[in-house]
């Protein structure tokens, strides 16, 4: 089967790595340059480990990291580690065309996709393909140019995080405020990352009490994130969001199909879209081989053997009670963000 992946992060370099083990080798299209990701606090859910183990890189992984609670099998339920560590033992070997972006997506007579239009630094080509799988991320191009029905969901709140190089004791912690926001952590071998829901108050104002007073108000919250967060130094390592839930009523059509971020985003605390998001290229993989010369069988049952797994998270996800016209309660004066005038 001729398979072209849009997005080589994880999710896009692991179905890659899959798909190779199994005979088939598919065009990956990354618009980052090679070497290039982002930064962030990042969580493996044990969703994903069938996929690693198949690769062979589970055990090389977690011991990379921090356990995060316990599965009845012993096994960690996540694992806490730097991004960039899993990306590279995912992606090593794994071509990719670096630099470049799907741009278009090639139809037949009958409106089935038959092939990506490719654009990077040396023009424009089209890949002519069986497949396209989607790995685009959250606000996914080639989801919209396929004509797939994205129901995006803005929360009602916003989240402000920061990412810190000093490690604290514990690998995971999180405690929910008086009006029902939360506030979390985690933390890997280099560093440690914490984040929280809050009323939406915009950028400027979420960063304006500046960073002593930002550690010392999150510690006092969370003591168990005071050695990450007091060692920030500037409000350039925090970002404020307002999040959106993301959620696709059908994975595919003919000729292209979502997975991952593309397909699913969940809200902070179920803490598990890295985890599914290989889960889905584990899944994606086998129904390919399953049906190597049909591409729509194996998007069929691809859907079919997934929706049972990824639907009760999707209606799960504790931030669904806090979508937009769901207003939090003012909670107590000391744990507002930012302070109350």
């Amino acid at each position: 089967m001729r398979v072209v992946i849009a997005g080589g992060g994880l999710v896009g370099l692991a179905l890659a790595a899959l798909l190779r083990r199994r005979g088939v080798e598919p065009h990956v299209v990354e618009r980052m340059p090679a070497g290039g990701y982002v930064k962030r606090g990042f969580m493996l859910g044990h969703q994903g480990y069938d996929a690693l183990q198949d690769l062979g890189l589970l055990e090389q992984i977690v011991a990379a990291g921090r356990p995060i609670g316990a599965m009845p099998d012993g096994c960690s339920a996540a694992t806490a580690i730097e991004v960039e560590r899993v990306l590279a033992a995912v992606g090593e070997g794994v071509p990719v065309l670096h630099e470049h972006t799907v741009v278009a997506l090639e139809r037949d007579s009958a409106g089935r996709v038959v092939g990506a239009a490719v654009e990077g630094p040396e023009g424009a080509r089209v890949i002519a393909c069986d497949l396209v799988v989607a790995c685009d991320g959250f606000r996914s191009g080639v989801r919209e140019m396929a004509g797939l029905e994205a129901e995006i969901e803005p929360m009602e709140e916003g989240k402000i995080e920061w990412m810190s190089p000093v490690p604290t004791p514990d690998s995971f912690d999180m405690a929910y405020l008086s009006n029902g926001a939360h506030i979390g952590m985690l933390s890997w071998p280099e560093g440690s990352f914490g984040w929280r829901t809050m009323h939406r108050s915009g950028r400027d104002a979420a960063l304006a009490p500046g960073i002593d007073a930002f550690a010392e108000a999150w510690s006092r919250l969370l003591p168990s994130s005071a050695a990450g967060v007091r060692a920030l130094t500037t409000t350039d390592e925090l970002l404020y969001t307002e999040p959106e839930l993301l959620s696709c009523p059908s994975w595919w059509v003919p000729g292209v199909v979502v997975i991952g971020d593309a397909a699913h985003f969940f809200g902070p605390e179920t803490g598990a879209s890295a985890g599914i998001g290989l889960a889905d290229a584990f899944a994606l993989t086998e129904a390919i081989a399953a049906h190597r010369t049909d591409a729509d069988a194996a998007c069929a049952t691809y859907e079919a053997s997934r929706a049972p797994a990824v639907r009760p998270y999707e209606s799960g996800d504790p931030s669904r009670a806090r979508l937009r016209g769901t207003p939090l309660a003012p909670g107590r004066s000391e744990e507002r963000w930012p302070p109350a005038a």
